[in-house]
């Protein structure tokens, strides 16, 4: 009888190309990440899809947004008006799961993301952007999850968001720790439960 229960560590030393020759199954996932922006708390929110290599290496994309409203007043032209301060990124992703003891599994996913900021007016119309610029930004995190019937994942984590690329019009420091909250369905799981079903 298989153990499910009994810890396993991955091996480092298990080569990429040997993990990335198993058959990739579609994965997804919300992220809602709390951080910190010029010392206010800040929410960013993203949805991530890719394959996941047995479980193992997950590789993906992401798009990622500014969750928590941040006005200043700001003058343009003659007049001053209030302005919300806006970041969106598409951030490439890999995800290493390295621990994995019955529905404990520790991982390291990082991304590297490519996006703008700037600072929206509602009042001139159409939502006018001002102070736009481009942003890079390098994101490790270290998280844990717990799954629920093997289909159904809660976790969080711990890591830091560094700015590799400011938009230097806009004031507020993005550069911050950032501890993570998740939940994410597990599609491989589903996917072979449901096949099994149907072969029966």
């Amino acid at each position: 009888m298989h153990k499910s229960s009994a810890g396993q560590t991955i091996n480092l030393s298990d080569s990429l190309s040997k993990v990335m020759k198993i058959k990739p199954m579609p994965t997804a996932k919300f992220d809602s990440r709390n951080s910190f922006i010029t010392g206010r708390s800040a929410r960013i929110q993203g949805i991530k899809a890719g394959v996941s290599f047995g479980k193992v290496l997950t590789i993906g994309l992401g798009y990622n947004w500014l969750g928590t409203g941040f006005t200043e007043r700001v003058v343009f032209g003659n007049d001053s008006y209030e302005a919300t301060l806006k970041l969106r990124y598409i951030a490439p992703f890999i995800e290493y799961s390295f621990y994995k003891k019955g529905p404990w599994e520790a991982a390291v996913p990082v991304q590297l993301g490519f996006g703008r900021s700037f600072l929206q007016i509602k009042e001139l119309g159409s939502k006018r952007k001002i102070n736009e610029g481009s942003i890079v930004l390098y994101e490790p995190i270290m998280t844990v999850e717990y799954k629920v019937l093997n289909v159904i994942g809660f976790g969080g984590g711990l890591g830091y968001r560094i700015m590799l690329k400011n938009n230097h019009d806009i004031r507020q420091q993005f550069t911050s720790p950032v501890y993570a909250l998740r939940i994410r369905l597990i599609f491989d799981e589903i996917y072979k439960r449901a096949k099994a079903r149907s072969e029966e």
